[in-house]
């Protein structure tokens, strides 16, 4: 929504918006008739953290997540609420309010942390990125949308009360008293009385060179994570003159600040790390340490509370430190996440998913509401996709296919690596003692696995640019190439494959199935096309559906395809009449569907930023 259009009858809108609220809420979450939300595991993309005694409430791209940090040394997950977005969090005796992104102002009844109930998902004229709540009344900075005052004493009807249009981008605030230090992305900092929420005003504002992403206070001073533009340093003792004191260069993108007592944290992404400040003086604030904890070192949120915090690191997790020693920061225990879940598949009652540097991870699924990571290997990098069979799991990476023993999912273990050749490994389809792999920059391998231990090549065809898409019928492999189309490969002699058939297509064509003489192929920015290949050697396009995004991957179910669409996330296809194949319903993903699997009645979905579960 443009600024503009904010700006025009605002209050008329966003009254609007406020009583379409609950009902938007409730539309998010089932307004998919045949493709409905049954669960999620794997989360990714921890963004905030409030701690409240012995528990943490974590809010994550997902939505909100609750743990026991009674021993910080290992926390436990207690539960969680599935949002479809998470930003920020705060919390307020019995009630934990999250500001859901795009989903809007999720309030969550968490007096049984085991068992937490959302009451309400509020709609947000744009995107919710913080939250603080004072008295009956929480103050949400809503991206282009600025400030707004919402009215919770009904937490299962909030209403909107009053609203304030920023001049930049409102990503983070601080509440002091009846005042709101508003970091406010291309226009710096706003300063905001909010005594009267109906009718926020500006006291004072400063405009920094940066980005400003979020503000800590300390003492009369306010200081700002600007993005590139480092740490700003402002006095605020005058709130409608602020004055810039001085700045610093951060360790990276400066995203995240926290304040206690004469220490700073400031948290910064891009390999940034975290960096402890001892700011007793404030015109000259000094670094008593720079910190690099992981591999990806994200530092999204910082949280400093006297000698303890944490780190919330955008790929990682959460890492529990003790600040006693700012200048040797000591980690006390960390809650583990993956960092990207890229590709799914199913066996029985297990699913498995794997994603760059966030190894092999295996999921009892038996119920799909509560669905249970069960075991996991070590972190590779690489990763690409994935294929189950039996007792073994097949992943490829950017140099070859690892082969996993699940026998014991609890402990699945390295069985065997075999590097290929020439190519980026991509797609493996298993049927029998053979394995079948696309490779980018190369194209297509056959594989003898008829012993495990001792996989080998047996056969290849070259093609030209990106093969990715594959699946396998009698035979025949049907190959998607994003470059050259669809290719039909007669395997029967499998040490040598020989063309059979070729279709150039719109889009880019990246993941395919096939079933009676039809090849499904999720081709990119041109949705999904069906293609006659029952003549191998005259393959023709039948119909199609638009995409709402990329699509990159489809599987097949009786009368339904079903796809995943990137950003648009899940599409259910009627493919009853191939020649007009019809949308039936769609699931809006909160990150990005790249991979999808059949397992029965469920659809589990790699979503870069989890594993869903919808039921069909």
């Amino acid at each position: 929504m443009s600024k503009a259009i904010l700006k025009i009858g605002r209050s008329r809108l966003l009254g609007a918006l406020a009583a379409m609220g609950i009902l938007l809420g409730a539309l998010a979450a089932s307004g998919t008739e045949g493709l409905t939300f049954a669960g999620s595991t794997l989360w990714t993309k921890a963004h905030d953290i409030e701690i409240r005694g012995t528990l943490a409430y974590c809010a994550f791209m997902n939505g909100l997540r609750i743990l026991d940090i009674t021993d910080a040394r290992k926390p436990i997950l207690l539960s969680q609420v599935y949002l479809g977005g998470g930003f920020a969090v705060d919390v307020k005796d019995h009630l934990a309010f999250v500001a859901a992104a795009a989903k809007g102002l999720a309030v969550i009844d968490v007096a049984d942390p085991k068992a937490p109930v959302l009451k309400c998902l509020w709609k947000t004229p744009d995107e919710a990125r913080d939250v603080v709540v004072s008295g009956s009344t929480a103050f949400v900075a809503d991206g282009s949308a600025g400030l707004l005052a919402v009215d919770v004493r009904d937490p299962a009807a909030p209403r909107l009360a009053g609203s304030w249009d920023s001049p930049g981008e409102s990503l983070g605030l601080v509440l002091r008293g009846t005042i709101v230090y508003l970091a406010d992305g291309s226009a710096g900092l706003q300063i905001l009385n909010v005594e009267n929420p109906d009718r926020p005003t500006l006291l004072g504002s400063l405009d920094t060179d940066g980005t400003a992403e979020a503000v800590a206070l300390s003492g009369n001073f306010a200081y700002i994570a600007d993005g590139p533009g480092g740490i700003k340093v402002i006095d605020v003792g005058l709130p409608s003159a602020p004055k810039r004191i001085t700045a610093l260069t951060a360790s990276g993108y400066a995203h995240s600040v926290s304040a206690d007592g004469n220490l700073l944290c400031v948290g910064s992404l891009y390999d940034g790390g975290y960096q402890i400040l001892d700011i007793s003086n404030p015109a000259s604030p000094a670094v008593l340490s720079t910190n690099k904890y992981t591999m990806y070192n994200e530092s999204w949120r910082v949280v400093l509370q006297g000698t303890r915090g944490c780190i919330v690191d955008y790929f990682s997790g959460l890492f529990f430190m003790d600040f006693s020693n700012p200048i040797q920061p000591r980690p006390i225990g960390s809650f583990f996440t993956p960092s990207s879940i890229v590709a799914v598949a199913a066996q029985g009652r297990w699913a498995y998913a794997v994603g760059e540097l966030s190894g092999l991870q295996i999921v009892d699924r038996s119920d799909p509401s509560r669905p249970l990571p069960v075991g996991a290997t070590n972190i590779f990098r690489g990763v690409q996709n994935l294929a189950v069979d039996g007792r073994f799991a097949y992943v490829t990476d950017r140099w070859s296919v690892q082969i996993f023993d699940v026998a014991d999912p609890a402990q699945p273990k390295p069985w065997r690596q075999l590097a290929v050749p020439a190519g980026v490994p991509r797609t493996i389809v298993i049927q029998g003692k053979r394995a079948y792999l696309t490779a980018d920059n190369f194209g297509f391998y056959i594989i003898d696995i008829a012993d495990p231990s001792e996989p080998r090549i047996i056969g290849s065809y070259k093609l030209a640019g990106v093969t990715m898409g594959l699946a396998v019928s009698g035979d025949y492999a049907v190959l998607a190439n994003s470059d050259t189309g669809l290719h039909i490969l007669n395997v029967n002699k499998p040490e040598t494959p020989v063309p059979a058939g070729l279709i150039k297509l719109a889009g880019e064509p990246s993941g395919v199935a096939v079933r009676q003489g039809l090849a499904y192929v999720a081709a990119g920015p041109s949705g999904l096309l069906v293609v006659d290949i029952g003549d191998p050697a005259a393959p023709k396009v039948l119909g199609a559906v638009a995409s709402g995004d990329f699509s990159s991957a489809v599987v097949l179910d009786g009368e339904f395809a079903y796809v995943a669409d990137g950003n648009a996330g899940v599409k259910k296809i009627s493919i009853a009449d191939p020649a007009s194949p019809k949308l039936v319903a769609s699931f809006d993903t909160p990150g990005e569907a790249q991979n999808i699997a059949d397992a029965g009645g469920i659809i589990l979905v790699a979503d870069t930023n989890s594993v869903i579960l919808l039921k069909k």
